[in-house]
């Protein structure tokens, strides 16, 4: 309690209006929470017949008619997936995992430590001893697994996987009584597992495939979860982010498939008004979202897009349209939603798309803030994460829809607009080279023709109101020939380790700079998914052209120590694939100050002895040089060499949620007081055309 008041203290000295009103929210938002209305009386019920009716609500027209894609690579796997989810296993986060036919509901099968069955109002979902982690069986009770089965079932007409469908379905309903548990804990979760429920139903229905009895024991549940999203809805006046934009959208996909009820009407028109509102909210005027970071950003724009769908695709049908975007997806998402959502969503796909240039490895697109890996309808599986896929979705948006010759991406853009045309061309999510910015997030790419980067100086959080978001002001990451060299460590858990997700958040795990020991922006341990905005970070320049990207801005995270002004960063990338970095710091007095640098795995910095090349600027005097992989490192002071130490530490990077790889940091720190100014000039170790041997690759 005493940190929560800590950090309330700390936001209300900079907003103390919109403090009140946060509180406010929370104790109202808490408050419903342990309310015990009566929900689950009453409940509406639709048939197989109804189901089927509806499902050109949530299946593309051009994907009814199977026929179509008949011998694509991209169904083999998908029937195989669903062969193995048949036999107790399922894909989470990445990895297949098995849980047999019949799953522990509430069970983290990592610790093997279960949530009590208890009202869902008083658990405190986050209270699980060291070990355990409650976002693993919140994954696996999403039911991505039921998209791949009813998928499986439509191309086979095996109807197996439709009954396996319906098993786990039965058995979590049967496991998970309203109000109890978890899994209806939290409002998002149940929002997601009603999307993912009704798209597979709405599979199996396309391929009358869907039992009777079992669409009416479904949509009993369905109808449930519509009013516990209703009810319960995670609303607040200041600080609303993607878990009330996940309630939003499954109160749209549920009014949409019980529109013919007083209740669903209500539901679909209220998602429809916030939809709108949220885009406004939450995104910038770069289309970024604002929580500060990069996994969040693809599951907020897959929230949008999932709904904007359905808006479509009704807007279609009370047309008496048989296509949904008459030939113009983006056209027919601004007259189903408005002209801002419509110009706002595709810049959110220029974003996702703007992290996978240049990129070749898949796990290799830059993290920022924290890593998710969440979900809400992954068509194709888990094997690509989130931000690859949504870039490719994009792509077909955009009207650019190629095959890609990767089963998981085929299966997700044919499941969303159908069959793409013929194409041999392979899929690339943007050009390679081109320098970007998204001001308003305060996010800056610079590419050359070797080297692609990107470079953090912006605002956490929604208003200030930061859960995701990242000690990475001015932390820097780039790759060289597309491999990735200097790297963001990204996150590897949320709850499961306190002190693992605090490190990670932490500003010494990121590639900036460290003064006096202290975090540029305040967290407190027990708050998990809170942190203050100290940084009020500025760009004071950005410029690109054919010449070179330079970048210039400073943050006040530590101004308030004594005698500290603001930290400067200056980034410029040349044309001949030189990245060079100047940072500022003045200080009053000697204080401890620290350069981090974190660097893929496998690669292991080596200190070379052979002669500096000229000062990359007059008075500054050569320190060191390094060879990092296929990179060289020069380090120069404009102080005493003998005053900055430099040495390399274990570390660990986390490619995927729930994945920890071991990593080296090189490290550099300092004693002084005075202006510290030091160059880090990075080159490649070799000319074009002449690449390095290839790194071993880490699972």
């Amino acid at each position: 309690m005493s940190q929560l008041l800590a950090y309330l203290a700390a936001q209300a000295r900079s907003q103390p209006g919109s403090t009140l009103r946060f509180v406010a929210g929370e104790l109202w938002r808490r408050g419903r929470a342990r309310m015990h209305p009566k929900l689950d009386d009453g409940l509406a019920v639709i048939g197989s017949k109804e189901f089927q009716a509806s499902a050109s609500l949530f299946v593309p027209p051009a994907a009814l008619d199977l026929s179509r894609i008949s011998g694509a690579a991209w169904i083999e796997d998908t029937i195989a997936r669903a062969e193995r989810i048949s036999h107790g296993e399922f894909e989470i986060f990445g990895q297949w995992v098995a849980l047999g036919s019949q799953p522990d509901w509430h069970r983290d099968w990592n610790s093997g430590y279960c949530w009590p069955l208890e009202h869902a109002g008083g658990l405190r979902v986050l209270d699980a001893p060291p070990g355990s982690d409650v976002k693993r069986p919140w994954e696996l009770t999403r039911f991505h697994h039921g998209l791949t089965l009813t998928a499986a079932a439509a191309f086979t007409r095996d109807p197996r996987f439709t009954q396996c469908f319906a098993s786990l379905v039965q058995h979590w309903i049967a496991w998970n009584p309203w109000p109890r548990g978890i899994h209806w804990a939290m409002p998002m979760e149940a929002a997601i597992r009603a999307i993912n429920w009704i798209q597979a139903a709405a599979i199996a229905a396309a391929s009358d495939q869907l039992d009777g009895s079992f669409s009416r024991e479904l949509s009993r549940s369905l109808f449930l979860h519509g009013r516990h999203l209703w009810a319960f809805r995670e609303w607040n006046p200041v600080a609303r982010a993607n878990h009330y934009l996940a309630c939003v959208v499954g109160l749209i996909w549920l009014g949409a498939l019980f529109e013919s009820t007083p209740e669903g009407r209500q539901w679909l028109e209220f998602g429809r008004v916030e939809l709108l509102r949220e885009m406004t909210s939450q995104t910038g005027s770069d289309g970024v979202v604002r929580e500060g970071s990069s996994g969040y950003h693809a599951f907020v724009t897959e929230l949008f897009l999932s709904a904007a769908l359905v808006l479509v695709r009704r807007a279609a049908r009370a047309q008496g349209q048989i296509s949904a975007t008459n030939g113009n997806l983006a056209a027919a998402i601004g007259r189903a939603t408005s002209p801002a959502f419509a110009a706002t969503l595709p810049r959110m796909f220029e974003f996702l798309s703007a992290l996978c240039a240049g990129r070749q490895d898949e796990n290799g697109t830059p993290i920022w803030g924290d890593t998710d890996d969440g979900r809400v309808l992954p068509f194709g599986g888990a094997a690509i994460p989130p931000v690859r896929v949504l870039a490719a979705v994009g792509n077909t948006i955009a009207g650019r829809p190629q095959t890609s010759g990767s089963a998981p991406l085929d299966a997700e853009t044919f499941w969303r607009f159908g069959p793409a045309p013929d194409s041999t061309a392979p899929h690339a999510c943007a050009p390679g080279h081109r320098s970007q910015a998204f001001d308003d997030s305060g996010f800056y790419f610079f590419s050359s023709p070797r080297v692609r980067g990107s470079i953090r100086c912006g605002p956490l959080g929604v208003g200030g109101w930061a859960n995701h978001a990242h000690n990475d002001q001015l932390s820097f990451e780039f790759s060289l020939d597309g491999s990735s060299v200097i790297v963001d460590p990204g996150l590897p858990c949320y709850s499961e380790d306190p002190a693992v997700r605090n490190l990670f958040r932490s500003t010494r795990y990121h590639n900036t700079i460290e003064v006096g020991g202290a975090e540029q922006s305040r967290f407190w341990p027990a708050l998990l998914f809170r942190i203050v905005d100290d940084t009020r970070s500025r760009t004071h320049l950005w410029r690109a052209d054919s010449s070179d990207a330079v970048f210039d801005g400073s943050h006040s995270g530590y101004s308030r120590l004594p005698g500290c002004s603001d930290v400067g960063r200056e980034l410029r990338l040349m044309q001949d694939d030189t990245l060079a970095v100047r940072d500022v710091v003045d200080l009053a007095e000697a204080t401890p100050t620290a350069w981090y640098f974190h660097l893929a795995p496998g690669i292991v910095p080596e200190i070379m002895h052979s002669e500096a090349t000229a000062p990359p600027a007059p008075g500054i005097k050569a320190h060191s040089r390094w060879r990092l992989g296929p990179v060289l490192l020069s380090v120069w002071t404009a102080f005493a060499p003998r005053e900055l130490e430099s040495h390399c530490a274990d570390g660990w990077v986390s490619p995927r949620f729930g994945r920890k790889l071991p990593a080296q940091i090189l490290e550099f720190r300092s004693r002084r007081a005075g202006r510290l100014v030091v160059h880090f000039i990075f080159t490649p170790a070799n000319p074009p055309g002449r690449a390095e041997a290839p790194m071993a690759k880490h699972p």
